[in-house]
């Protein structure tokens, strides 16, 4: 790790100081200048998440309930972790990583940060709470579902914020976490861990498995115990969850779809089956990304449609982004706000307004 190197460094530079000319005090000041580095930037860190991830002030309770969907064929089954307008208050708070370190040592991962030694960077995530009420009263109103695909490297957690937001605004979201190697960690049926394998299946097989299981919950749920009644329903996925999303609309009659910069070029990218909405970021928007009704969102980056611009401060997430496209200018609070009441809106059945925010491209 990183700063087990500058540890290192300053070892085998203290050792090669230790001559007779070079005293001990000085060989044990020149140590301490890594160390006194590595705490100086890991005390930084830990004071920079002090109040973080930051969750949004949801205009009405949300509930939030884990199940696990069995595969039609039989291959094993998915974890879903839904949200949903709850008739008040629950007792607990949901978690926000369904599997506390393990979960947010993988999106470390996912970002290079375990690989440097810098994991402790998101830790923080590991024990924060969702904002939404464990396993809370559903409302009796009926409500569209949007069952959800995370993108290459995402899972059921990592928008947690902003799919809260898109229950809130009036809906059910099922955030599914796929078992194709592309999620940064699940657990399977049989409770073995699976961490970021992408190699595990071809790219075909890995569409195949996404599309079947959005299929597969979003059969599921009708009627399931614990959620409000359910209205039509609806396939959405970020980034590499866009293909896998418009796979599975061509195999299930659903009334629309909700994309987030929806990563056409990673697979299947057919004629769209359904009703379709599509909204960019300044970086897919740049590459001409079109599917639908296409809306560039102003001064978005790829991450303003997962939770990262709320993981940290700004000043902390956005120098990131030059490295990472974890969160652009426009305020992540607002931009979520602004998106769930746009899919609200197509889910009603009406169209997207262009404003300061949304610009119409296709």
């Amino acid at each position: 790790m990183r700063w087990r190197a500058l540890l290192v460094a300053g070892f085998s530079r203290a050792t090669a100081l230790s001559l007779p000319d070079v005293s001990r005090a000085e060989a044990l000041r020149t140590l301490a200048l890594p160390l006194g580095g590595v705490a100086a930037f890991r005390g930084g860190a830990a004071l920079a998440v002090v109040g973080q991830p930051r969750a949004p002030a949801l205009p009405r309770p949300v509930g939030c309930r884990v199940v696990r969907v069995p595969a039609r064929d039989g291959s094993g089954s998915c974890r879903v972790k839904i949200f949903y307008p709850a008739a008040g208050p629950a007792p607990e708070d949901a978690p926000y990583c369904l599997d506390g370190r393990a979960t947010s040592d993988g999106m470390a991962g996912l970002v290079g940060f375990r690989q440097l030694g810098l994991a402790f960077l998101l830790a923080h995530l590991a024990d924060a709470p969702s904002g939404c009420g464990l396993d809370a009263a559903p409302v009796a109103t009926k409500l569209p579902l949007l069952v959800y695909s995370h993108g290459f490297g995402g899972n059921a957690d990592m928008a947690s914020y902003f799919l809260s937001e898109v229950a809130a605004a009036g809906s059910v979201v099922a955030a599914v976490e796929h078992t194709d190697g592309t999620a940064s960690n699940t657990v399977l049926e049989d409770g073995t861990a699976l961490p970021f394998a992408p190699g595990r299946l071809s790219r075909r097989e890995q569409l195949d498995r996404r599309a079947g299981e959005l299929v597969d919950v979003a059969k599921a749920l009708r009627g399931a115990d614990g959620l409000p009644p359910l209205g039509e329903t609806f396939l959405g996925g970020h980034s590499y969850g866009g293909p896998s999303a418009l796979l599975a609309a061509s195999r299930f009659a659903c009334a629309g779809l909700v994309l987030h910069d929806p990563a056409l070029g990673m697979g299947y990218s057919s004629e769209v089956a359904a009703r379709t909405v599509s909204f960019t970021s300044d970086e897919y928007d740049a590459a001409g990304v079109r599917c639908g009704a296409t809306f560039h969102c102003r001064g978005a980056f790829h991450g303003n449609f997962v939770d990262a611009p709320l993981w940290a401060p700004p000043w902390v997430m956005r120098p990131l982004s030059s490295v990472i496209p974890a969160a652009g200018p426009v305020d992540p609070s607002l931009a979520h706000a602004a998106l769930a009441a746009a899919a609200a809106t197509f889910m009603r059945g009406d169209d997207v307004a262009p404003d300061g925010f949304f610009e119409r491209r296709a």
